[in-house]
């Protein structure tokens, strides 16, 4: 009863997350795009455009020789990755998806499922009221991420390695030990950062 809806979710979510890599590829590689520009286009950047010294916020002149070089859309990207890495490039990192999908969301169908029916009246027909059902939904959840976040780590590593020069790749290799080291070394990374 509760390992159907486990293998349902995880089986389903599977399926999806390798049928939409590709995509999730092409959109990593976009908001890896220009990850290291020069001073005088990061200037344009909004965040940075915005600036002074007496607590007031000025604007900057537009200037047309500072204007960003002009980055390709997805289809240009998706092209470019096809014609650098060929078809099988396309599914860079697949199998740290396939890992991420098999740990997140199989543990956060099941969960789900689980709480769901553990939660629900008997001789109710199975229904429960909407607060218990975003409880669960929030505990399944929360408990998923943590489980598949180093697995979406390596994920994007995995993909990411793509845009540089194939001498430099990294090679990921998914396996335990990369999951074990990588979940060991996450909450120090992230107590660092709140620093």
């Amino acid at each position: 009863m509760g390992l159907k809806g486990f293998l349902e979710g995880g089986i389903a979510s599977i399926v999806a997350g390798c049928s939409t890599h590709p995509l999730d590829l092409i959109k990593v590689r976009l908001q890896l795009q220009g990850e290291a520009i020069s001073p005088s286009v990061s200037a344009l950047r909004p965040a940075d455009a915005l600036h002074g010294a007496t607590g007031m916020t000025t604007l900057r002149h537009h200037h047309p020789a500072l204007t960003p070089p002009r980055r390709p859309g997805p289809i240009a990207v998706g092209a470019q990755i096809l014609r650098a890495e060929g078809p099988a490039g396309l599914f860079s990192g697949v199998s740290a998806t396939l890992l991420r999908q098999t740990l997140y969301s199989t543990t956060r169908m099941g969960l789900y499922d689980m709480l769901k029916k553990r939660w629900s009246a008997p001789g109710d027909g199975g229904s429960i009221p909407l607060h218990r059902k975003v409880a669960a939904g929030l505990i399944a959840g929360g408990i998923g991420a943590a489980v598949g976040n180093p697995a979406d780590v390596a994920m994007v590593r995995m993909q990411a390695d793509g845009r540089l020069p194939p001498d430099k790749w990294q090679r990921w290799d998914i396996n335990l030990g990369h999951y074990n080291k990588l979940s060991k070394s996450l909450p120090a990374k992230l107590a660092n950062t709140f620093k």
